[in-house]
């Protein structure tokens, strides 16, 4: 049996512990297969796309997962599974397995187990007609004007200043998007702001190839 999967994380030790939990999962040794890329194509083959990267990633559009394969499986590792917020993501993949980066070998084999059993029993999940009427998380332009300063390195303090606002107002539209992006703090809020263009931030959409 060969299994296709599709994985944002290149280090060799997780993927080793996949392979084994696939092994636990489908209770038979099978032979697994990473494909080289995260994109569209990669997309259109695996059997199982694993995700491993920041969260906030996944409360924005990313065209290539309109093209999964159908009966794919999405597994999602999440600090705290509690914390995720499955009705903002895009509808193109909502039907996803989330688990927590503390969930036991087993515990993760059994929701791979539960949603192989999902999909045989005609389980659809996205559809391309649902992008009619997705509603992904994406900024304002006042907020995005926001981003702009602080993206620039300045100061809450400055940032209002030159945008002709008081600091609450500023500190406000900041923390709107922090909860819209689900962002836990400054480090996230960074890191979301410096990582993405102003263009992907404001449309809520991530462009580039690899996802």
């Amino acid at each position: 049996m060969v299994i296709k999967i599709a994985c944002t994380d290149k280090n060799y030790f997780f993927r080793l512990g996949i392979s084994k939990i696939i092994d636990e999962s489908i209770l038979s040794v099978a032979n697994v297969e990473f494909l080289s890329n995260f994109d569209s194509q990669s997309l259109q083959q695996a059997d199982l796309i694993v995700v491993n990267a920041s969260q906030w990633r996944l409360y924005m559009c990313q065209t290539a997962y309109r093209d999964r394969k159908p009966g794919s499986i999405m597994l999602v590792f999440v600090d705290k599974s509690e914390d995720f917020i499955t009705y903002r993501l895009p509808l193109c993949y909502r039907s996803l397995a989330v688990v927590s980066r503390a969930d036991s070998v087993s515990k993760v084999a059994k929701k791979i187990t539960k949603n192989l059993f999902n999909f045989r029993n005609g389980f659809i999940g996205y559809l391309p007609s649902d992008c009619l009427r997705c509603n992904f998380s994406n900024v304002t332009m006042v907020q995005l004007r926001v981003i702009n300063y602080l993206k620039k390195g300045h100061s809450v303090n400055q940032a209002a200043m030159y945008l002709g606002m008081n600091n609450k107002t500023v500190y406000s539209h900041k923390y709107d998007v922090m909860r819209k992006f689900s962002l836990k703090g400054d480090f996230e809020f960074n890191s979301f702001i410096n990582d993405l263009t102003l263009s992907e931030i404001y449309n809520g959409r991530i462009n580039h190839g690899e996802i």
